[in-house]
């Protein structure tokens, strides 16, 4: 038989043994917890423009139609886009939209033709702000803006982590007028 020391020891050794083990595993809870916040970021989401001219686009003076400049701006906002006239955008994009600007890119589309610009996306970018330089500015719609992707979120602890399928944007451009004409991604992640 025991004695009674030796029992009272052993169960402070238990308790203590018990109380470790608790809290060790609130400590790795904690870790675990922190550390997944701490390496959540956002990736961003890949795009395509696809701009398609009609047959009968941007007509001359004898109602040709005729090639179209078209500029692609991709921003961090469009307010200073939507406040400025053709000229000083065409000018001097950089100056004018500063920090709202990230990239911008020329594509001149001839009548029925289409063009796809394929972008990586940015995590900063929430639009893209789109002009086409008609020969009839006063009577056209010739800027156009549409919301880009969202980031998405990431985690590096994610075993199973797909990059974002690219959202195609349809872009029409009209006789006088630029439109989204349509908007679609693929569900498949391959």
């Amino acid at each position: 038989m025991r004695s009674k020391t030796e029992r009272i020891t052993q169960g402070a050794t238990w308790r203590t043994y018990a109380l470790a083990r608790t809290g060790l595993a609130l400590l790795t809870g904690v870790l675990l917890v922190s550390g997944c916040a701490s390496t959540a970021s956002k990736m961003a989401s890949p795009y395509e423009i696809a701009l398609t001219a009609d047959k009968d686009v941007n007509p001359d003076a004898h109602g040709r139609p005729s090639p179209v400049q078209i500029t692609v701006y991709e921003m961090k906002t469009s307010r200073t886009f939507e406040e400025s006239d053709f000229f000083t955008l065409h000018g001097d994009a950089r100056q004018t939209l500063g920090e709202e600007l990230i990239q911008a890119e020329q594509v001149i589309l001839r009548p029925g033709e289409s063009h796809t610009l394929r972008r990586e996306g940015d995590v900063n970018a929430r639009v893209v702000g789109i002009v086409a330089a008609f020969r009839d500015l006063e009577r056209s719609q010739w800027r156009l803006v549409a919301p880009l992707p969202v980031p998405q979120n990431t985690n590096i602890y994610k075993i199973w982590q797909f990059s974002p399928n690219p959202e195609t944007i349809h872009i029409g451009v009209g006789r006088q007028d630029i439109r989204v004409t349509d908007r679609e991604r693929s569900w498949w992640p391959f």
